[in-house]
């Protein structure tokens, strides 16, 4: 296992910039569980943390292969969306020192800073960017 980070952080300031911007290089997913009903970020991949691991991430894995920019979030991006970012990262290297179909070599794994707290705290308004936006939903979770 290597000693380099296997993801590094974007501001939601800068993803929102690329979604505006159309950016068909980027795949963002959502590792939420039940708080994923009150809203998320536009075409989000939705991708539960609590089925990520039960064969979730391969077909996470063939639905971002050929995308070079994976983002994960969670709500806060504490806990859930960086442990998905990293085992989706060291899994994904292991499948290509297999030899296996793997995504593309130059893909770069993003956590979002914040999570989806503090980007719809900064664009809920925004319906370019936030899809299904209930407040109430979101207290309940």
């Amino acid at each position: 296992m290597s000693s380099k980070p296997s993801f590094t952080y974007i501001n939601p300031q800068e993803l929102a910039t690329r979604l505006r911007a159309q950016d068909k290089n980027i795949a963002i997913v959502d590792v939420r569980d039940e708080d994923y009903a009150g809203g998320h970020i536009k075409g989000a991949i939705h991708s539960p943390s609590a089925t990520f691991l039960d064969g979730g991430i391969e077909t996470l894995r063939e639905a971002v292969k050929d995308t070079q920019t994976v983002i994960f979030h969670c709500a806060l991006s504490q806990v859930r969306g960086p442990k998905a970012a990293r085992i989706y990262a060291e899994s994904t290297d292991e499948v290509r020192q297999r030899g296996g179909d793997a995504p593309r070599a130059d893909q770069e794994v993003l956590v979002l800073r914040g999570g989806y707290t503090e980007f719809q705290a900064l664009y809920k308004e925004d319906k370019e960017l936030i899809e299904a936006y209930d407040p109430e939903l979101l207290q309940e979770h």
